[in-house]
């Protein structure tokens, strides 16, 4: 605590004085009885010295004190700061308007600093609190007092030195909150203010928005049992009313209350809508109203016209593509996650066919992880209609739309689609009454990659049929011996060169799915 701390070279001043003179003079901070030296005694050791001064103020005898230190050659003095509290001091913190440091007397009581509530900041909590030091070794204690009552008078508090006062806010002790969510602009918790009403509440989140079911609102409250338990009540306020200003309509919010506004029935339908594209006569945007069946869109659209091919009707709807896209995205892990693990077997003859059957695997892992990634996930929702909506109007046939739905009728097509493991993957010309076997030899029959017992076919309407369809036994007569329709594809899936059923089953659902994706993109674009 010296004006200019540095090093000073000594020219003839060897009192303790002196040197304080040189470098300034001691700061008003410093404590005089705190003078220490560190001295180095000539090539043996060092040690530390006190500047002993007189238990006094005066001002001559302090200064002949340090005239009578000497300081030496390699001399480190070091004047300490006086202490950062005063005996005759206490603190105030905390919700007040003039927190800080106050002196203090004998018999100073808290209401002495805190005379009334205008002291205080707004809304300050009941409970404060006092932290006291505790001679010898200073420790501190919590003294807890209702500051209601000290402001009233009723109880008087004497306070020590060293006191510090706590004025703690309302919403700094286990804050009361309500909350509101529902149709209202700014939907949260909010602090529970004095005698807060529902109305309050709702007034407070920014009012009603223009989807809110304004005559009742539901208010669950929590009721404490016995200090054991908590129980659950609940209640309808008529919200409108109270809003209004019927105080009878209207009831005081406790701490945890939640506030529900409703929406009003119907109101996501606003809006909604689908879209038609293809052979119907007036194809575009129509809004739809909730439970608006497909046959009702479609008379509205003018029906189909004379070229429209409704049993390749593609549907697409938001919540099928989603729910698709999370298969997809968990069938793509399930292949990268389990392919290290699974790749590890694998027998042979020797080591080179071994390497050569690994080799073989890790390609058709790595091509159909390379399909999914590239194909994205469709969203088609099977349906079964046919040209004359009478037929199927009001039968289970005939779906409810959604908003967001998109139907595309295509035209009649004129082709087979064979896609999959043979040697001439092609479209070939539909002709009436011919089974899958006969345009599978007109593709040039299945390659030596092909799973000949799995062949599938995808309808132009979406539905699979296979070896595990309804009503089918061997696979050579009821897939191949099976009927084409025009918009149909006939697939030969790739031979899973995996041997466990966990890569069977994986490889084989991401074919399928690769080529559902397909086959919709294929038939919307007739």
């Amino acid at each position: 605590m010296i004006r200019m701390p540095a090093i000073y070279e000594l020219r003839g001043e060897p009192q303790l004085s002196e040197v304080l003179d040189l470098a300034g003079g001691l700061l008003v901070s410093a404590a005089l009885r705190q003078i220490n030296v560190e001295r180095i005694e000539a090539h043996q050791r060092r040690v530390m010295l006190s500047v002993n001064l007189p238990e006094t103020n005066d001002k001559e005898l302090i200064a002949k004190a340090l005239g009578d230190f000497h300081v030496q050659d390699g001399d480190r003095v070091v004047i300490s700061p006086i202490l950062p509290y005063s005996d005759k001091t206490i603190y105030l913190q905390g919700h007040v308007f003039r927190p800080g440091k106050y002196p203090y007397h004998d018999g100073l009581q808290i209401s002495d600093l805190i005379k009334s509530y205008q002291d205080l900041l707004p809304e300050p909590a009941d409970r404060a609190e006092i932290v006291r030091l505790e001679p010898p070794d200073y420790r501190p204690t919590i003294i807890e007092f209702k500051l209601s009552e000290v402001i009233s008078g009723d109880d008087p508090i004497e306070l020590k030195a060293f006191d510090t006062i706590r004025i703690l806010g309302r919403y700094e002790i286990d804050p009361p909150k309500v909350a509101i969510y529902g149709e209202v602009m700014r939907p949260g918790k909010y602090p529970l203010a004095h005698n807060m009403t529902v109305a309050d509440l709702v007034r407070l989140a920014g009012g009603f928005k223009r989807s809110a079911y304004q005559a009742r609102a539901d208010v669950t409250s929590y009721v404490v049992q016995k200090g054991e338990k908590i129980r659950t009540e609940h209640r309808t306020v008529e919200i409108a009313k109270a809003l209004a200003g019927d105080t009878a309509a209207d009831f005081f919010l406790k701490p945890g209350d939640v506030v529900s506004i409703r929406q009003l029935t119907g109101w996501k339908e606003i809006g909604a809508s689908a879209t038609l594209n293809g052979q119907v006569m007036y194809p575009g945007t129509y809004g739809i109203e909730e439970g608006e069946k497909l046959s009702t869109l479609l008379r509205r659209a003018g029906g189909f016209r004379d070229d429209a091919y409704p049993e390749g009707a593609v549907l697409e709807r938001v919540q099928v593509r989603q729910l698709a896209e999370k298969t997809r995205a968990e069938l793509i892990q399930r292949i990268e996650v389990g392919g290290v693990t699974s790749l590890k077997g694998g027998g042979g003859a020797n080591a080179g066919e071994q390497a050569a059957a690994m080799q073989a695997m890790m390609q058709q892992r790595q091509h159909i992880l390379a399909v999914l990634r590239s194909q994205p996930a469709s969203g088609r929702l099977v349906i079964k209609v046919s040209p004359d909506i009478s037929q199927w109007r009001n039968t289970p046939v005939d779906i409810t739309m959604q908003p967001g739905d998109v139907l595309t009728i295509p035209k009649q097509p004129d082709f087979i689609l064979v896609s999959g493991q043979v040697y001439n993957a092609t479209a070939i010309t539909h002709i009436p009454g011919k089974n899958a076997e006969w345009y599978l030899k007109r593709a040039g029959g299945p390659t030596d990659l092909a799973n000949k017992k799995d062949i599938y076919i995808i309808r132009a309407n979406g539905s699979v049929f296979g070896q595990g369809s309804a009503g089918s036994g061997w696979w050579k007569g009821n897939v191949l011996s099976a009927t084409m329709h025009p918009g149909d594809t006939l697939v030969v899936p790739e031979k899973i060169l995996m041997p466990s059923s966990f890569w069977k089953n994986a490889l084989t659902t991401a074919q399928l799915m690769s080529a559902m994706a397909i086959t919709a993109g294929v038939v919307a674009s007739f």
